[in-house]
């Protein structure tokens, strides 16, 4: 094996697939609800009331304490139409059912109850962050929940595709705590789990900002298409580290990334501990996304 040549050739072994895995049935029924003009909060409902577990996390969001809602959040249809709205609750739909059907191990470095740990603050953190963005370039807030929620689709598809290497990377990541996550993704996969993540993202024609978010979130310097998704992700990977979440490399804020994104260090610190005041409900729904 030549020096340069990765331990698994994860890569090569992915241009061969010749069958990508199937995109879930109810993700379907939420993209087909989000391209329909005439979609009303009742459809919405109906379609999330098919998931009872989705329906009780829903609830559980929008009864987190960082949403200071005075009133009893007691119905789907209050969650959507008096705390989180139409497009958020869509978003954090799709981003739980999409990625509910890959069984990957659990008590491992990247495993399942890691995925959705990070996952579930990740959303809430990016789409807060999101909101002290500068109006003119400020995104959707239910687009950055959801780049959020699903910026590391790639562990999900690596562990569900490749069960085996996906456990000795993981052993690699035990090993060796103090490298950057995909630096040992490139000697060990000759992939990253971003590239990963945004090939699937893609092929099942997600959002084209969720697939940057995806490709790009440990990438400092990019400012192509869409870049404020993995900008604000890369922001919120890095302040979570800090609180013991996530795989970030590092807890340092990019004075450049904030500078794109115009905001202020002071201010994504105050949003920070906003939201990990509401960390318990947040545990609780990663929890119950990961059994």
């Amino acid at each position: 094996m030549a020096a340069d040549e990765p331990l698994l050739n994860i890569r090569a072994r992915l241009e061969r697939l010749d069958r990508l895995p199937p995109m879930p049935e109810m993700t379907q029924k939420i993209i087909q609800l989000s391209a329909d003009p005439d979609a009303h909060v009742k459809d919405l409902v109906k379609i999330v009331q098919l998931d009872p577990s989705l329906s009780a996390q829903i609830m559980r969001y929008a009864n987190s304490p960082f949403f200071s809602y005075r009133g009893k959040v007691d119905s789907l249809d209050t969650a959507i139409t008096r705390v989180l709205g139409f497009n958020t609750v869509l978003n954090l739909a799709l981003g739980a059912t999409a990625a509910k059907p890959f069984r990957i191990p659990r008590n491992v470095p990247l495993g399942l109850d890691a995925f959705w740990q990070h996952a579930v603050f990740s959303a809430a953190l990016v789409q807060a962050l999101s909101s002290i963005v500068p109006r003119e370039i400020r995104p959707p807030a239910g687009l950055a929940y959801l780049a959020g929620m699903l910026h590391n689709f790639g562990h999900l598809l690596l562990g569900h595709l490749f069960k085996k290497e996906f456990l000795i990377l993981n052993k690699f990541i035990t090993n060796e705590p103090d490298k950057p996550i995909e630096t040992l993704e490139q000697e060990v996969l000759g992939t990253d789990h971003g590239s990963m993540g945004a090939w699937l993202l893609e092929a099942w024609k997600l959002p084209e900002e969720i697939v940057v978010a995806a490709r790009e979130h440990h990438n400092e310097g990019y400012a192509g298409p869409h870049a404020i998704y993995a900008q604000l992700v890369l922001i919120a990977d890095r302040l979570l580290k800090s609180h013991g979440i996530g795989d970030a490399h590092t807890t340092a804020l990019p004075p450049q990334v904030l500078g794109f994104l115009e905001i202020g260090e002071y201010q994504v610190m105050t949003v920070t501990e906003r939201i990990l005041a509401g960390c318990e409900g947040l545990e609780a729904m990663a929890r119950q996304f990961s059994s």
